[in-house]
């Protein structure tokens, strides 16, 4: 690059990061490099991860991803905020260090207000990684079932305040961090919360810096790599670090600079000019994400996909207050969907969601897509629901999702904002899809897809009275 900062517009923006993200597949990439580049995936215990896979390299079966997890290759690890994440193996040891460093503080102040005494999870430690040696990988329960008598005991009210019943899950926290076991899914499918904890024969010693400065830079540039143009904000936002610390991390690594489309300072990837040349490749680009995607969950919300006319639709917001849902903000404001998010030539253009009816992946629009994003939107429908209904078996987003939460998310996709949101894929001529079962006709189920009632001025009374019987007469059978 030049010695002049470089100036990225809104456009050139989106294209660097849809570019850093994956959006314009590279053909054959295997689950393990395409997590590498474009970056740790959220494990919720729904579909989230295959679908966030899945965006980035169509038609990837979910068996060959859980071949990779069974192998190793790419790790189920708790990493950045002490989330669980699905990370390559050579990045496993980073994981583990940030969440260390960012759990300790608060694991003392939570295992001292449990009653917990000292040394009192060292010797359950010691005791589990011994049983652990001898049996092989157990799950927690079975593990706590196979501990000596009389080791473990139970932390009471006190232990159920912080969340923590018994010794256990803080010594195989430990263990865990001191690279002694390792958690692998139970059932051997992402779609699960439910683990078991493996001994590893020969602890080695972690690859991952022991100081606090040097991990954080560590995991600057890997977040860099994976957004390819972000603020200080945005990284401390998503790894949980301090602005303060956060900008010293990144000061150690001297990132290339640029400017943003409102004169925000941007750090940016040393190959930022390659990526803008991607541009003409992602304009058609058409994507069905999941919740937290990276292409959402990097950059602190969608904002920066979204066309400037639509940035003040309003639309749901993911989380609660006080045991109340959080009420709907705009698309320039929302910090976490709560709607899937679609992307339609090269920008978020709409929302999908999973019919569990009718098995069927449904798009829905801001606007009529181009020509292009018809034909691919119709392909990825029909992809998705493959996936879905056939190799997953269910659409829930997480361990606590259910299918009437899909229905009543089916039903939001309607409207944002009061504004009608359009199907993409139906036909000028009134057609059904081709290869497209559930969506605008009998064939696949009861269409239940009904914008709710809007509110509107009140009609004439003459004007009411002839829709009235106009309605009335369409419902009566004709005769025979």
């Amino acid at each position: 690059m030049s010695g002049t900062p470089l100036r990225l517009d809104r456009d050139q923006l989106r294209i660097v990061r849809l570019a850093a993200q994956g959006l314009c597949p590279v053909a054959g990439m295997p689950p393990m490099q395409l997590v590498a580049n474009t970056g740790w995936l959220r494990t919720l215990g729904g579909v989230d991860a295959y679908l966030a896979i899945h965006a980035r390299q169509r038609g990837m079966p979910r068996a060959l991803v859980d071949d990779v997890v069974d192998r190793g290759d790419l790790r189920v690890v708790p990493a950045v905020r002490g989330c669980i994440y699905l990370a390559p193996k050579a990045d496993a040891d980073l994981c583990l260090a940030v969440a260390d460093l960012q759990s300790r503080a608060r694991a003392e102040r939570e295992q001292a207000k449990a009653g917990i005494k000292k040394g009192e999870i060292d010797a359950v430690a010691q005791a589990a990684f011994a049983t652990l040696k001898e049996l092989g990988k157990l799950s927690t329960d079975a593990l706590r079932r196979a501990l000596p008598q009389g080791l473990l005991r139970s932390l009471g009210d006190a232990g159920k305040k912080v969340g923590i019943s018994s010794p256990l899950p803080p010594a195989l926290r430990r263990l865990e961090f001191e690279r002694k076991i390792e958690r692998r899914l139970e059932g051997g499918r992402l779609d699960s919360e439910r683990y078991v904890w493996r001994p590893i024969d020969k602890p080695q010693q972690s690859a991952a810096p022991k100081e606090p400065e040097a991990v954080a830079s560590m995991l600057f540039k890997r977040f860099l790599q994976h957004a390819g143009a972000a603020t200080v904000a945005m990284f401390a936002s998503w790894s949980g670090f301090s602005q303060r610390d956060a900008r010293s991390a990144i000061a150690r690594t001297k990132p290339t600079m640029a400017t943003g489309p409102d004169g925000e300072e941007l750090f940016v990837r040393d190959d930022v000019e390659h990526l803008l040349r991607m541009g003409p490749a992602l304009s058609s680009a058409v994507a069905f994400l999941p919740f937290e995607d990276n292409l959402v969950h990097l950059y602190s919300g969608p904002a920066h996909l979204v066309d400037d006319e639509f940035l003040d639709l309003e639309a749901p917001r993911w989380g609660t207050s006080k045991s109340k849902p959080l009420p709907p903000t705009t698309l320039r404001q929302m910090p976490h969907l709560a709607l899937r998010p679609l992307i339609v030539d090269g920008r978020l253009g709409g929302f999908w969601e999973y019919d569990p009816d009718a098995e069927v992946a449904l798009p829905r629009c801001f606007h009529a897509p181009s020509r292009a994003s018809q034909i691919l939107l119709e392909e990825q429908s029909e992809l998705v629901s493959a996936l879905l209904r056939s190799e997953i078996g269910h659409g829930r987003s997480f361990s606590l999702d259910t299918d009437d939460e899909l229905r009543h998310r089916l039903k939001l996709l309607h409207t944002v904002s009061g504004q009608k949101v359009i199907d993409p894929i139906a036909r000028d001529d009134g057609s059904k899809p081709r290869r497209m079962p559930g969506v605008g006709g009998k064939a696949g189920g009861p269409q239940r897809l009904k914008p709710p009632r809007k509110p509107t001025t009140a009609k004439a009374p003459a004007q009411a009275k002839a829709k009235s019987k106009k309605s009335k007469s369409a419902k009566k059978p004709r005769a025979t």
